[in-house]
C-alpha cells in the first residue's frame, strides 16, 4: 500500500513533469517547501486554519469536507496517503482554437454542478476561477485512476484522494482525428494561478487531516506503463504551486510569506 523509498523520494518520482503526449520527465529534486513537507507532522492547528479560511471567505465544504473528520482509508486500515492531481481534458475544442474566454467566470464550463453528484469522478473540482466544489469528502474512499481499479482493486479504494483541474483541450493537427493532445498555451495559462491557489488550500486541508504532509502525485505517473494511460496533468506549475502552498502556510501560522 506505499510506494517505494521516503515520502520525499515518492514524490519525486509521482511528481514528474507530464510532457504532451504522456511522456514523462526525468525525477529530480522538488521545489523547496515541498522538500521540507512532504512526510513530516503538519505544524499547523485545526483552529488557526479554519480561521484562515474564514478570514478568505472559503467554506471547508469546497475544499473536502470538516476539517475535524479524518481522511478516508483502505479495507484494510491504511489511511490515504497521495494527494493525487489530474486535469478534466475537456472540453475539447478539437480543431478549432482554444477561446480566450475559459478564464471567464461566464464561461459555460465555470459551473461546476455538472461534475457533482453520487458518482462525482474526483473528490474535489476546480474551476478556472479558482472556486471549487467538493464531489466526494476527504473520508469517503473513492478511486480514479487505473492503477487503482486494474492493479490494487478494492484493497487500494481509499489510499489515492482525488483533485480535477478544469482545463480544456484540443486536437493535435499531427495525430488521429478526435485526439486531446494539446492543452491550453500562451497566452493562456493550461492551468491559472487561481487553481493553483486552491489546490494549495486543498492541500493543506488534506495534509491536516491526516495529520502529515500527504505525497503529492500526477494522475500520468500513477497509471504509467498501463494501457491507455493518461496524460494529465498537462502544463502543471510545480514551483508556483509550492509557493502557494507555503503562503498558505505561513499566513495560517501569523506570519506572511511573499
Amino acid at each position: 500500500m506505499a510506494y517505494a523509498g521516503t515520502p520525499v523520494e515518492q514524490a519525486r518520482c509521482l511528481l514528474r513533469f507530464v510532457q504532451p503526449g504522456g511522456s514523462l520527465a526525468v525525477a529530480t529534486r522538488l521545489p523547496g517547501p515541498l522538500e521540507r513537507m512532504i512526510g513530516k507532522p503538519v505544524d499547523l492547528g485545526q483552529a488557526a486554519f479554519a480561521a484562515y479560511l474564514k478570514g478568505i471567505g472559503v467554506a471547508a465544504a469546497d475544499i473536502g469536507g470538516p476539517l475535524d473528520q479524518p481522511l478516508a482509508r483502505t479495507e484494510g486500515g491504511h489511511p490515504a496517503a497521495y494527494f493525487v492531481i489530474h486535469d478534466t481534458s475537456t472540453p475539447n475544442y478539437g480543431t478549432a482554437p482554444i477561446p480566450a474566454e475559459i478564464d471567464s467566470p461566464t464561461w459555460a464550463f465555470a459551473d461546476l454542478r455538472s461534475w457533482h453528484g453520487p458518482n462525482a469522478v474526483a473528490h474535489m473540482f476546480i474551476a478556472r476561477d479558482g472556486h471549487s466544489l467538493t464531489g466526494h469528502d476527504y473520508a469517503e474512499p473513492w478511486r480514479a485512476t487505473k492503477a487503482e481499479s486494474c492493479v490494487l482493486q478494492s484493497a487500494g479504494r481509499g489510499l489515492f484522494l482525488h483533485h480535477e483541474l478544469v482545463e480544456p483541450r484540443r486536437s493535435d493537427p499531427l495525430k488521429p482525428p478526435g485526439n486531446d493532445a494539446l492543452a491550453p498555451a500562451p497566452p493562456l495559462q493550461a492551468i491559472t494561478d487561481a487553481q493553483l491557489d486552491r489546490l494549495a488550500l486543498a492541500y493543506v486541508a488534506a495534509s491536516l487531516r491526516g495529520g502529515h504532509w500527504l505525497i503529492p502525485a500526477f494522475h500520468a505517473t500513477i497509471d504509467e506503463g498501463l494501457a491507455d494511460a493518461h496524460d494529465d496533468p498537462q502544463g502543471f506549475r510545480l514551483a508556483d504551486w509550492a509557493r502557494s502552498i507555503a503562503r498558505v502556510r505561513a499566513a495560517a501560522r501569523g506570519r506572511r510569506r511573499t
